[in-house]
């Protein structure tokens, strides 16, 4: 049975509260998140591309002033609706990097991509767009700067938004053997298996509210 969680990242915690009545939770970021200044996104920006690639709510942010014309391939339901509210040409989207790869820029050759990504990024779209001989032109748009803070409490659910998020935490921190793992995404997932053999569930969509479902499910077990 879950009784306590840790949650990784910074959530509004009536959204907690709502999937998750009468739970005992911690939020403890282990990332701070910090926006690159909108000068410096604009002096890289190349105005004649028109392929835009975005995989974070972060880079969305970044961009939100920033006048960009020409369609953007996204990774993230909740990133797509973002940049719609903002009026961008939203042409594919995926849940993960590899699915946007595959079903959408698998045919592109000799085209230059703007991705707007974080200094952490995954390699997977930047190497198999070379590959295809593209040329990526990669904006910093923020950054993901670790946070390791020291947990005494065990809890019996821990909640992990991203793979860095996860080894942050793992720096001053040990998971209990019998706690529960709960996973944004399978990129995150496997990079918890590396680490520990704790029973890991995967939210079934890369989005916050489908990790809180996840832990709903199983909070009796």
């Amino acid at each position: 049975m879950i009784r306590s969680v840790l949650f990784t990242k910074e959530i509004p915690t009536q959204l907690i509260e709502q999937f998750l009545p009468d739970m005992d939770y911690r939020i403890l970021p282990s990332l701070n998140i910090v926006i690159t200044d909108r000068q410096t996104i604009e002096n890289k920006i190349n105005p004649t591309e028109k392929i835009n690639l975005i995989t974070s709510q972060n880079s969305v942010k970044a961009i939100e002033n920033i006048e960009l014309t020409g369609d953007f391939y996204v990774v993230g339901k909740k990133t797509a609706q973002k940049l719609q509210a903002q009026n961008r040409s939203v042409v594919a989207v995926e849940n993960y990097a590899a699915e946007l790869f595959a079903r959408h820029l698998s045919e592109l050759k000799q085209t230059t991509i703007q991705f707007f990504c974080g200094n952490n990024r995954r390699d997977y779209l930047v190497e198999n767009l070379m590959n295809n001989n593209n040329q990526v032109n990669q904006i910093i748009s923020y950054q993901s700067i670790p946070i390791e803070n020291h947990v005494e409490k065990m809890y019996d659910a821990y909640a992990f938004f991203s793979p860095l998020s996860f080894t942050t935490f793992l720096q001053k921190n040990k998971i209990p053997t019998e706690a529960l793992i709960f996973s944004v995404g399978t990129t995150t997932t496997e990079a918890i298996k590396e680490r520990i053999t704790n029973p890991i569930y995967t939210a079934d969509e890369p989005l916050v509210e489908a990790v809180l479902k996840k832990i709903k499910k199983h909070r009796n077990d």
